[in-house]
């Protein structure tokens, strides 16, 4: 449980004044971090489809057999040492992640701590503790291992339907490590975005809660003022919807996003980059 308490009240300022606390910002070192763990986990898929399912293929095609029995129930065993690798490289992954919160967690309060003390002259060791994150970090470590185990299943399944897929086609050897080339690709490009996103929302999430618990009731968004910031005009994507551009600077409230965002706060969208500046009323 959160325990709440009032940064403004802790603060000897003149009443009806306001005071803007900086936002966390999110550490690229731990995306890349959790980015490392998911592609360690693709790179043994990969071997090990290299090293087992591509040799029966092979095999298979060479004695004129691989449709008929690339289509029997009985050759999934061709599949099962994949099964197997991947249980074992999705635990691993998951820890090697809940790991990167959990320390992502205790620099942020840290940070969240040092952003007071330069704003606002304060010392919040005394209120702000790492176990009022303990239910959030909870729910977050079950999201990512969901994510994970969802990633590593749906490469197994790809690897599966890619190697059906060519054996009733007939085709070659060449032709199917291409398909699986492609097929890993796509992965890794899901592995970016897990990453990006799971790292971009967690700090979010714990800005959210750390300015909410201090009884920062508003904030202002602001953006990463880049060409690659949604609906920037002649920016990357100048087109986006929502735009974020438009949201930059505006005020909003924490029980109530901006509607175009679908209530969604700044640094929560899908590879959303925004921060949010807390508001300090006294």
């Amino acid at each position: 449980m959160i325990r709440s308490y009032s940064l403004a009240k802790l603060v000897d300022r003149p009443k009806g004044s306001k005071a803007v606390l900086p936002p966390v910002n999110v550490r690229l070192s731990a995306e890349k971090q959790y980015l490392t763990a998911l592609r360690a986990m693709l790179t043994q898929i990969v071997a090990q489809t290299r090293q087992t399912i591509i040799p029966l293929y092979e095999r298979e095609r060479s004695q004129r057999l691989a449709v008929r029995a690339m289509t029997a129930d009985a050759d999934r065993t061709w599949f099962s040492g994949l099964d197997a690798l991947v249980a074992q490289l999705v635990r691993l992954a998951s820890g090697t992640v809940n790991s990167i919160l959990d320390l992502e967690a205790k620099r942020h309060s840290e940070a969240f701590m040092a952003a007071a003390k330069r704003a606002l002259g304060i010392d919040l060791t005394a209120v702000v503790m790492q176990e009022d994150l303990a239910d959030y970090l909870q729910a977050a470590v079950a999201r990512n291992a969901s994510l994970i185990k969802g990633l590593g299943d749906d490469v197994v399944k790809g690897v599966e339907q890619t190697v059906y897929a060519n054996s009733i086609a007939g085709n070659s050897v060449t032709t199917l490590r291409k398909a699986l080339k492609d097929q890993f690709g796509v992965a890794d490009k899901r592995a970016q975005l897990i990453a990006q996103d799971q790292t971009g929302t967690f700090n979010a999430d714990l800005n959210m809660i750390r300015q909410e618990q201090a009884g920062i009731l508003k904030y202002w968004w602001m953006t990463s003022h880049d060409e690659r910031v949604r609906g920037t005009p002649g920016g990357r994507y100048p087109n986006a919807r929502p735009s974020h551009y438009a949201l930059d600077g505006k005020e909003f409230t924490w029980k109530e996003g901006p509607s175009s965002t679908g209530g969604q706060h700044p640094g929560q969208p899908i590879r959303c980059r925004c921060v949010p500046r807390g508001i300090v009323e006294f």
